[in-house]
């Protein structure tokens, strides 16, 4: 009994991929939506922690809806429940920081999912959030004067293990 043998192989064909330009073009428009969507996140999340509610509301939807800790498990529509938090008194509070954490962007034609871990830190106190923004892109004669992105839905879980 002898091993078989191998069978010799014709080497694999190396070609070089050409770049398409329409999917060049493709790639550009999503590295561009990814920057927008960085900017506007950013910019909602920097509106909430100032408490500037014109920002806010420019950029959050009407109907916009929310699983969020503060609803207690409800689903909250509108600007309603959040307007209250806008208008609480600042005095006293720490000064506070947030840090986005392993952000991830997908697009779907004019739809967006924003995913992050947000670090928030309040004077010596770090809390971990963990949210999912979804965004849907303006017309062009929309007034989303501060972007082309409009908020219109999001989940925020607090964590509840030794880590949250």
């Amino acid at each position: 009994d002898t091993p078989p043998r191998p069978v010799p192989r014709a080497p694999e064909a190396t070609v070089p991929a050409v770049p398409s330009p329409i999917g060049a073009a493709d790639q550009l428009r999503d590295q561009q939506d990814v920057r927008d969507l960085e900017i506007v996140n950013q910019r909602l999340l920097d509106a909430i922690q100032s408490g500037d509610k014109l920002t806010y509301s420019v950029l959050v939807d009407d109907g916009v809806t929310a699983f969020e800790p503060e609803a207690c498990g409800h689903l909250v529509t509108g600007k309603a429940f959040h307007k209250y938090y806008f208008e609480l008194e600042a005095g006293g509070e720490p000064a506070s920081a947030s840090t986005i954490v392993e952000p991830r962007y997908r697009v779907f034609g004019d739809a967006a999912v924003v995913t992050y871990v947000r670090l928030q830190q309040r004077g010596r106190a770090t809390t971990r959030t963990e949210e999912t923004r979804v965004w849907r892109r303006c017309d062009a004669a929309s007034d989303a004067a501060l972007g082309r992105w409009r908020l219109v839905h999001f989940h925020r879980s607090a964590p509840s293990n030794a880590y949250g």
